[in-house]
């Protein structure tokens, strides 16, 4: 754990520095590189680095992928025993932050608790592999190349899992079918691992030129992916929200209140499949005319909320947050294409 926290204060104290440029030869420009950079980074005499310039006329310089020294490892000792939800999340952590390689190891021999965490964050995460276990070690390390998972591809797959989750939501509220309301809530985690490989992915790129150039991105489209991805993730929470409070039903609702239930949902999934088309296509006009799409979703949702206040008991709270889930669903697809829009304007 120390050396987590070592390696993670040396990026989070790193602050940018002013050096003058200057001439060598009568015609090439040339400027010194920080010391303790090239120490953390173990750059010798005559090694190559990477130099990659970007759209806003920033440079990228990091060290010569041949190294591998944008493979990072964390060290964690779980010596003391460790909550296996507060290991699950360090390691979740860890890996979003670009870390390549996790060893845990105990001064004793490793409780079977903590190997158990270690394999479900492995099983419920993209590329991990545990690739070497002892009684006292176990090393995790990822074994997915960028190129093999873009962005884009990630970004299709979660757009599809996120909206079967919420229509088998709906369906399993209007036709009363607990399994289906179920399978929405537990393919969540196969839109969180989604989520964590493009955190992954990106915290990569931001140290690695080459991992940048392989996956086809800039810093900036980078981040508008990250982000993206984040959102998609957050619709994906709703619609685990509609399946959860599907299941609190008492009794069942009237047929009006069901069937614009449906309606509205549909209108919601509309402007999320709009939203995320806008942004892989990078159409502007497509992206505002969602935006404008979104205050009609609003309006309709308020007078949903008004129909099922009209129920009784836990029914109508139910209902309540299924349609605020709903309209967040629009809100959120909103945002997506306002994204769209802030990237393509530049």
């Amino acid at each position: 754990m120390e050396s987590f926290k070592k390696h993670h204060t040396l990026y989070a104290n790193d602050s940018m520095e002013k050096r003058k440029v200057q001439m060598t030869g009568g015609s090439s420009y040339i400027i010194t590189l920080p010391k303790e950079w090239v120490k953390r980074m173990n750059i010798r005499k005559n090694d190559l680095i990477n130099i990659t310039a970007q759209p806003d006329g920033t440079l990228i310089i990091s060290p010569d992928s041949g190294k591998e020294t944008d493979r990072r490892q964390m060290d964690l000792d779980i010596s003391s025993g460790m909550n296996g939800d507060y290991l699950f999340r360090i390691l979740v952590a860890a890996y979003i932050k670009g870390y390549s390689v996790i060893n845990l190891h105990s001064r004793g021999v490793m409780e079977e608790s903590a190997r158990s965490v270690a394999r479900q964050f492995s099983q419920n995460s993209v590329g991990l592999e545990i690739v070497e276990e002892g009684e006292k070690f176990m090393e995790i390390r990822d074994l997915l190349s960028p190129s093999e998972m873009p962005f884009e591809r990630t970004i299709r797959r979660m757009h599809l899992l996120v909206k079967a989750m919420h229509m088998d939501a709906i369906e399993g509220l209007v036709k009363e079918d607990n399994a289906l309301l179920n399978d929405s809530v537990e393919r969540d985690i196969e839109v969180d691992r989604l989520y964590w490989l493009v955190a992954h992915q990106y915290n990569s790129a931001l140290r690695s030129s080459e991992t940048m150039l392989k996956m086809g991105i800039t810093q900036e489209s980078g981040v508008y992916y990250f982000i993206v991805a984040k959102t998609m993730e957050r619709i994906g929470d709703h619609a685990v929200r509609i399946a959860k409070n599907a299941m609190k039903m008492g009794k069942r609702p009237s047929s009006a209140i069901l069937k614009e239930i449906e309606a509205v949902s549909k209108q919601a999934l509309s402007l999320f499949s709009d939203s995320v088309d806008s942004w892989l296509k990078k159409d502007m006009k497509a992206a505002n005319a969602t935006i404008e799409k979104t205050k009609k979703l609003a309006v309709r949702c308020e007078e949903l909320n008004n129909m099922v206040m009209k129920e009784k008991g836990m029914n109508a709270i139910a209902l309540s947050y299924i349609t605020e889930s709903i309209r967040r669903t629009g809100e959120y697809s909103g945002d997506i294409s306002e994204m769209a829009i802030n990237y393509l304007v530049r």
